[in-house]
């Protein structure tokens, strides 16, 4: 399983592609119910009251929402969830009963004539579920709309064979019958489908952690601290400062108890050093017993106390079966003129000064004194 980490990564990634898919589709139906208004109003010679009333009422409604979702990108739920609720009653339900209503109680009016083109707004609505719903919802959706929309116009047209066999009754039964039913059929293969690209991203971003951590302490590899170092040494104006950090008498340890005390001792030296530095620090496995850290925005002083407080941190308990693990340190700032391979240098030689001056102990080198 991916870690927190990446899963947090994920989840934002899928946030923000389903919140940019909100807003493109509010913005298709502020324009559609903008173009609406603009025909019944302007290009259609005898309009019905409901066509003049419903598509201004919906494009103000859009229009607020696509305002809502941009401005509270955190009410994706809720500004979808009336999205659907607008557009399955102004765009079908009302229309569908209104008209029902007036062909069956007006003998002069035929449904045919009397509905608004709506017959795709059911196929629209299962559509859009299948972005921001559950599989689950989904079907339910489309069983409602089915027996809301659908199925009142079918029966309609079947107990009136002769608006049935009209153009535009052949279009109405075919379109809210078999097409939205083949489309409902497509719910199972939405659940595969989205279940397999769950996967896929699961498998993508455990790669990106197996690539970036080391196996053992869970830290970073050696190629991601250079990565970061890098990007320090090349703003060396954003103050930054290295700290390489070995295990004292580390061969000692595996000799006397083993590679598994070993790597017990460097999973719990990983651990209380993580404890003590910020979630924008870089710490890394530098190699063997040898670790890394990379801090950005810190002066002479901070980058010592830092380097001393990782120091006592390590050597604060026994590490069993080990017994007292202390660590010596060496601790470095980048300059304007630095190259990866001189601050090394100037940071390695550091640390092996703490060595020899005795271990469990914090060196800078020369140029912070």
């Amino acid at each position: 399983m991916p870690s927190p980490e990446a899963q947090n990564v994920m989840l934002h990634t899928d946030e923000t592609f389903i919140r940019r898919t909100a807003l493109a589709t509010l913005a298709i139906a502020v324009m559609s119910a903008g173009s609406a208004t603009l025909i019944h109003h302007y290009l259609e010679p005898d309009p019905y009251l409901m066509d003049l009333v419903l598509p201004p009422l919906m494009f103000l409604v859009f229009s607020f929402l696509w305002c809502w979702l941009y401005l509270r990108p955190e009410s994706l739920q809720k500004v979808m969830r009336v999205s659907l609720i607008t557009i399955f009653l102004g765009g079908a339900a009302f229309p569908v009963w209104t008209s029902l209503g007036q062909a069956i109680y007006l003998p002069d009016v035929t449904l045919v004539d009397r509905l608004p083109p709506m017959s795709s707004f059911p196929m629209a609505i299962i559509v859009i579920m299948f972005i921001f719903a559950t599989p689950q919802t989904v079907i339910t959706t489309a069983v409602v709309v089915w027996l809301v929309v659908s199925l009142p116009v079918l029966v309609y047209l079947i107990a009136h064979p002769t608006e049935l066999w009209s153009p535009r009754g052949m279009e109405m039964a075919l379109t809210l019958g078999p097409i939205t039913g083949v489309v409902s059929t497509l719910v199972p293969f939405h659940r595969v489908l989205q279940q397999r690209l769950t996967s896929l991203q699961d498998e993508r971003a455990l790669m990106q952690i197996l690539s970036e951590r080391d196996s053992l302490t869970q830290l970073y590899n050696r190629r991601v601290a250079e990565e970061f170092l890098s990007t320090c040494v090349a703003d060396a104006a954003s103050k930054s400062g290295v700290i390489l950090f070995d295990i004292d008498h580390f061969k000692r340890i595996n000799d006397t108890y083993g590679h598994q005390a070993g790597d017990i001792v460097l999973v719990a030296v990983a651990m209380r050093c993580s404890q003590v530095l910020r979630k924008t620090d870089c710490l890394a496995r530098w190699g063997g017993e040898e670790f890394f850290v990379v801090l950005q925005h810190v002066g002479a002083e901070a980058i010592e106390r830092i380097a001393e407080e990782l120091r006592l941190a390590i050597a604060s308990e026994e590490i069993e079966p080990a017994g007292s693990v202390t660590a010596s340190f060496g601790v470095s700032l980048i300059k304007s003129n630095d190259t990866i391979g001189s601050l090394l240098q100037r940071v390695d030689k550091a640390m092996y000064a703490a060595k020899t001056s005795g271990r469990n102990r914090v060196m800078t080198d020369k140029s912070l004194s």
